[in-house]
């Protein structure tokens, strides 16, 4: 099983939203502004939204 997070406080939501453009999964969306994660079991743990985030505000962890 997949662990997707956010951590709210350094993620710029839609005025970065790189995560979003780049996930092959469509795992990660755009919601008022916010970046929400969808469909977590589909994630196929490329962590290419980890890679991307100029924040580093996304965390992937496989259990």
């Amino acid at each position: 099983m997949v662990l997707i997070t956010i951590d709210e406080d350094k993620c710029e939501g839609s005025d970065c939203a790189e995560c979003v453009d780049i996930c092959p999964m469509e795992i990660l969306l755009i919601d008022k502004n916010k970046i929400i994660i969808t469909n977590q079991d589909e994630c196929s743990i490329c962590e290419v939204c980890m890679d991307v985030c100029p924040e580093m505000a996304i965390e992937v962890i496989d259990d």
